[in-house]
């Protein structure tokens, strides 16, 4: 119970930190531990939070230097970090490719609007990340004929994984039903409505391989950091008409 309250406590503290900085051009860490009734340790460690938030908490060098929250950072009162910016990206071009009546008539003047919206830095990353997913035709018959869709936990984890360049360890039935483990870096992902794949450096097999992502068993992070190798393979594992996000 008291771990409760302690979280909920750390809940309202961070709001009221979050409303600190967004009131002003800046403050000092001296004036918002005051206003907070905490350590400058406490609040150094609650500004560590809100950057793993996603929330870009700025600040100038020296003792007395300002802290503020990067200009242009979110889209009104609603607060996105990279993920969930990306994931929203990904469902808008999602839903212009479904090309339903019922739909917007221009998802993709949206689109741009909404990836104009993040600050400089933040709309530097998600430009990076969009680069690396491409967008292919519908799948074929076959294809659906054997698809089913991928446990619920499996395509937010990859997200991650690719989003922060670490390698993920992940149990792959092929088509044959054979189950192999694999240690995967996911440096590109590939979209065939409604199929995922992650077109990936396989460790285990030293080249590109791709992986379905509804057939992806078992999935946890290795915490392996990796680099971006050169695009144009993984480009051409996918199809010549792909166009990238």
């Amino acid at each position: 119970m008291g771990g409760g309250h302690a979280r909920e406590s750390r809940v309202l503290r961070l709001d009221k930190l979050k409303a600190l900085l967004a009131g002003r051009e800046y403050s000092t860490a001296a004036e918002l531990a005051a206003e907070l009734d905490i350590s400058r340790r406490t609040l150094h460690r609650d500004l560590v939070l809100l950057r793993e938030m996603g929330i870009p908490v700025e600040g100038d060098r020296g003792t007395g230097g300002g802290l503020r929250l990067e200009a242009g950072w979110s889209l009104g009162r609603v607060h996105l970090n990279e993920a969930e910016a990306l994931g929203l990206l990904l469902s808008l071009t999602i839903a212009e490719k479904v090309g339903s009546p019922l739909l917007l008539d221009d998802l993709d003047s949206i689109t741009r609007k909404l990836a104009a919206a993040f600050a400089p830095a933040q709309a530097r990353r998600i430009r990076a990340l969009r680069s690396r997913i491409l967008i292919g035709q519908a799948a074929s018959a076959r294809v659906l004929a054997g698809y089913t869709a991928p446990p619920s936990a499996v395509p937010g984890q990859l997200l991650d994984a690719f989003a922060r360049c670490r390698t993920v360890l992940v149990r792959y039935e092929d088509r044959h039903g054979t189950v192999t483990e694999r240690e995967i870096e996911p440096q590109f992902l590939y979209y065939s409505l409604p199929v995922w794949y992650v077109l990936a450096w396989d460790l285990l097999r030293g080249d590109i391989r791709a992986f379905r992502v509804d057939r992806v068993r078992v999935l946890r992070g290795a915490a392996t950091e990796f680099r971006l190798r050169p695009a144009a393979a993984f480009r051409a594992a996918g199809e010549e008409t792909a166009r990238t996000l």
